[in-house]
């Protein structure tokens, strides 16, 4: 088991500590997890504005233990996790530290007043984009009339409630953008800027349009609202398979399929399945961005037999072939 312990809100220092627990460099704060201990990566910057962000695609081979107590520099921490496996899988695995938040799939906000810790277990891969702020950025983002409302209104009662928020397709596109090893952007830093605002933005929006329906503090997995997240986890796992039906969707949520598919519209924006589908093309356009795969292999990667039939759907969802998406000043080419 790894324990890592925080004690400063700034996650330029925080990568470079993690680096130094797992005995590897980490030039241009930035870092490959080594073997020994797991795969993926880890890199984090500070921008113009102050924030402080860390980017990370990890799998340990231990149970990984995240804790932090800040004593001072008073800030928010907004974390995005995307545990990729279901929320009912990871919610099996014991621990001897209850204290421990395991980690979902799911929208969190904290702040540093309070110590928290966070457990990612063995064997579990994580993408996470996290990053610190504080009101002089809030100021800035929603002006000064706006901020104590929002304060006051909704960041205390999540954080007083340990309150927990879907991540949906919204979210999805801005986190995609930001959950790459490398980002090779001529303004790189006014992209990253750019991208953590947004997702600050949609937050706070989401907060005010869904109050009543995200202000539900998860005691459970018998949770409604955790059994719908355990539901779009499902959906968005596997995208090279058949999804599972409403049948199979409303047994594993406990729910009538009825209560099924008004519950999930109602916290996600959209019906099941055209939401599998929008994550679907979502995937697709963010795998050919990668430029490592050929249009044949992405569709194949997210179900299509027919590259047709993906090219069309491609086009229907964007505006554009696969054929057509230009990524860094490269054009994607079909590559049989």
């Amino acid at each position: 088991m790894i324990n890592f312990e925080l004690s400063k809100a700034d996650y330029v220092e925080v990568c470079q500590s993690l680096a130094a627990e797992l005995n590897v460099k980490a030039p241009g704060n930035s870092f490959a997890i080594p073997q020994s201990k797991g795969t993926g990566f880890v890199w984090a910057e500070r921008l113009p504005l102050g924030i402080t962000v860390m980017v990370s695609e990890t799998s340990m081979n231990e149970d990984f233990i995240f804790s932090y107590e800040v004593r001072s520099d008073y800030s928010f921490c907004l974390q995005f996790s995307d545990a990729q496996v279901d929320n009912h899988s990871i919610a099996k695995k014991e621990h001897r530290n209850r204290n421990a938040i395991l980690v979902h799939t799911s929208v969190k906000i904290t702040d540093t007043l309070k110590p928290i810790t966070f457990l990612l277990p063995a064997g579990i891969t994580l993408r996470s984009v996290k990053f610190f702020f504080n009101r002089e950025h809030l100021a800035r983002l929603l002006g000064k009339a706006e901020i104590e409302h929002v304060l006051s209104q909704y960041f205390s009662f999540l954080i007083k409630n340990e309150s927990i928020a879907p991540i949906d397709t919204i979210y999805r596109v801005t986190l995609n953008e930001l959950l790459m090893e490398q980002i090779n952007h001529p303004l790189r830093f006014n992209y990253i800027q750019n991208r953590i605002l947004l997702l600050i933005e949609k937050f706070i929006l989401k907060l005010h349009s869904k109050k009543d329906l995200l202000f539900t503090k998860l005691k459970n997995n018998d949770d409604e609202i955790a059994r719908l997240m355990r539901v779009e986890a499902l959906l968005v796992k596997d995208f090279s398979v058949n999804p599972p039906t409403i049948i199979e969707l409303s047994k594993i949520s406990a729910m009538s399929p009825t209560k099924l598919k008004t519950d999930f519209k109602s916290l996600y924006g959209l019906p099941i399945y055209e939401y599998y589908q929008k994550n679907r093309m979502l995937k697709a356009k963010s795998l050919l961005a990668l430029s490592k795969y050929s249009i044949k292999e992405v569709g194949i990667m997210v179900g299509y037999c027919n590259l047709s039939h993906f090219a069309n759907t491609f086009r229907k969802e964007f505006g554009m072939l696969p054929s057509e998406m230009a990524y860094r000043g490269g054009m994607v080419v079909y590559n049989a």
